[in-house]
């Protein structure tokens, strides 16, 4: 008992308190096994005494009727009115039994209390299958519920008249009682885990949670430059975690004479020098004197596809390719050597990496006396730059070329006729003059193609929508394009919807993408082809197809339709354009939040579709409309 005894208190004060919890636990769950155990054997009790008890009712109940059977009835109905009698007097002290039937030995129906048909178990007949034993007890599941169904049968002496069958409402038994009782003793069960946990969380938080806690504060206090912080040892249990206290404090006593010898002020310094860094939107590195990276901000990590801990210690060459790490090394060894080189100036070097368009510069570092120290490397980002500089440039040589070829044109047949006026005839000048206008319309068409693409594209403009039907602007198309369609014998054949919803859109845009569709369809099908105009909405969108039976596109071309300038250029795509036309509408499309796609084999024809959304105002409205015409 001694030895015990000393083992006990040579233990720390966590490990004894822990022993202590799980074993008042153990008596715990022990007191309460024994508690549930006794009243389970209690309901077990109880459900046999029931049983029992509507065992004798039904024997009760037999041995009564069969007195009533004995007697020589004139007839039937006699004999139903004696034993209803007899059960209208037995269940009225027996209010548990929820029907009781009689049948003779054969099964045939003698008598049904008023209730049984409610219960669904005769189902308008007039005959009950014999039991096979006896007591027959059995469970049936009835139209209103589970039913303890009990049969007895009737004898008197050696004489057999039939059976009595005596139904309660079962309560649903299971091996802790009712089903009432089991929700009770689940909720119990939960109760007393939850108790249990609560314990342990408790016991968890004063041993280990709580002491932890205050550490974690006083860590956060340090951080926060509040050297010399000193925490009472009031409140820490067990000699491991004094001991730690200790040594924290101690700790905090020696980070306090430091700074007192302004090392707080040094750090203090750095702290801002790298959150300047840190916070810089272009990518820094610094590296010492060795060339090695001391400091990477989040952008530069970024830019380089690496994570800070992988740079940060490592050589500044083994993050660039070998001509980059050449031109760099070559600059760094200048700045080491200090041979006449122009020491407070950057290096300037455009990179390519990882398909970004990168801009170096590096600039040295200096002390007050001068002395190297290292460099700085900032990186910027020039990828979307360069992509902007491409694009101006391609738009300003494709306006160029269009434009040079109608300027040209002009000019010559204008020279013509200024320095051949007199030997030109009358046909031939008209010739030339219709030309010319022929020419100017390009030009002009053109110039207003550049300037509603520039305004479709600038961030600035906002097409001005407005809820407004639809129907106009189909009508206008279609009027616009018809005499085109005539001239080449094309049937132009429309498909539109009724009712369909109103849109926020710009009238004379989505005319503008309409024609344009409509008259592309046309000019590039062959003359009696057909061209099919389709609108009607979908989902909560209205879609409108342009479908013709033409010359098609190639796949290769599919993906380029809707750049600018783009044309397809063959041998079969000889009609005259600005290449701007498909550009515009898929803008314009995308202003009024729409979708826009095309389908095509090469031969056979094309279809281009796009769809507008429905507001959702008028998607509220429909709806109820759409279910009154459904249900009507």
């Amino acid at each position: 008992m001694n030895g015990f005894k000393n083992f006990f208190n040579s233990l720390s004060t966590q490990t004894r308190i822990i022993i202590s919890i799980i074993f008042g636990i153990s008596v715990l769950v022990t007191l309460c096994a024994f508690i549930l155990v006794q009243n389970i054997q209690s309901n077990i009790d109880k459900e046999v005494y029931r049983l029992n008890h509507n065992l004798k009712n039904a024997q009760s109940l037999a041995n009564l009727s069969s007195q009533v059977l004995l007697l020589d009835f004139k007839s039937k109905e006699s004999r139903r009115q004696r034993l209803q009698y007899l059960v209208d007097e037995f269940l009225k002290g027996h209010k548990n039994i929820a029907y009781v039937i009689f049948t003779d030995n054969a099964g045939n129906i003698l008598y049904q209390s008023k209730f049984a048909e409610i219960y669904g178990i005769i189902k308008n007949q007039s005959k009950l299958i014999p039991p096979l034993q006896v007591p027959f007890i059995k469970v049936i599941n009835s139209t209103s519920g589970k039913l303890l169904t009990i049969a007895e049968p009737i004898q008197f002496n050696s004489n057999f008249f039939g059976w009595v069958w005596l139904a309660v409402p079962d309560v649903g038994f299971t091996i802790v009682g009712s089903k009432h009782e089991l929700f009770v003793f689940l909720f119990e069960i939960f109760l007393f885990v939850w108790i249990l946990s609560l314990i342990g969380a408790i016991a968890n938080s004063l041993i280990i949670i709580r002491p932890l806690r205050k550490l974690e504060k006083a860590a956060k206090v340090i951080t926060e430059g509040r050297f010399g912080f000193q925490l009472p040892l009031k409140g820490f249990l067990g000699r491991e975690l004094t001991l730690l206290v200790k040594a924290f404090n101690k700790m905090s006593k020696r980070l306090q004479q430091y700074e007192e010898s302004n090392l707080s002020i040094l750090s203090s310094e750095r702290n801002k020098f790298e959150s300047v860094v840190m916070s810089i939107a272009d990518g820094v590195i610094v590296i010492d004197k060795e060339d090695k990276i001391q400091i990477i901000n989040p952008h530069a990590a970024k830019l380089l596809s690496r994570s800070h801990d992988e740079l940060i210690g490592h050589a500044i060459t083994t993050i660039w390719d070998i001509n980059t790490n050449e031109q760099i090394l070559h600059y760094l060894s200048v700045l080491k050597l200090n041979l006449n080189s122009p020491a407070f100036e950057f290096a300037n070097f455009e990179i390519t990496k990882d398909k970004r368009n990168l801009k170096l510069l590096i600039t040295p570092l200096y002390d007050a006396n001068e002395e190297h120290l290292g460099a700085v490397l900032v990186i910027q980002d020039r990828t979307k730059e360069a992509e902007i500089d491409l694009i101006k440039q391609e738009f300003i040589s494709n306006v160029s070329h269009e434009l040079r070829t109608p300027i040209t044109s002009i000019k010559c047949y204008v020279d013509t006729l200024c320095s051949h006026q007199s030997k030109i005839d009358e046909p031939t000048k008209n010739e030339f003059l219709s030309i010319i206008n022929e020419e100017t319309d390009r030009l002009t068409n053109l110039v207003n193609d550049v300037l509603e693409l520039s305004r479709l594209e600038s961030p600035a403009t906002k097409l001005q929508l407005t809820l407004q039907e639809i129907y106009p602007c189909i009508e206008y198309a279609v009027k616009s394009t018809q005499v085109l369609a005539q001239k080449k014998s094309i049937k132009l054949v429309q498909d539109i919807e009724k009712d369909l919803p109103e849109l926020n859109i710009s009238m004379e845009n989505i005319e503008r993408v309409l024609v344009n569709l409509l008259s592309n369809a046309i000019k590039y099908t062959p003359g009696n082809g057909m061209v099919k105009f389709l609108v009607r909405c979908v989902k909560n969108n209205v879609l409108f197809q342009i479908i013709d039976n033409g010359i098609g596109i190639q796949e290769e071309h599919i993906p380029l339709l809707f750049e600018r300038f783009y044309r397809v250029e063959n041998k079969v795509h000889t009609v005259k354009g600005t290449g701007l036309g498909l550009a515009i509408v898929k803008k314009s499309i995308e202003q009024h939040d729409g979708k826009i796609s095309v389908r095509s084999k090469f031969g056979e024809g094309s279809i281009f579709e796009f769809s507008l959304p429905v507001p959702e105002s008028v998607i509220k409205i429909r709806e109820p409309e759409s279910i009154l015409l459904s249900k009507t």
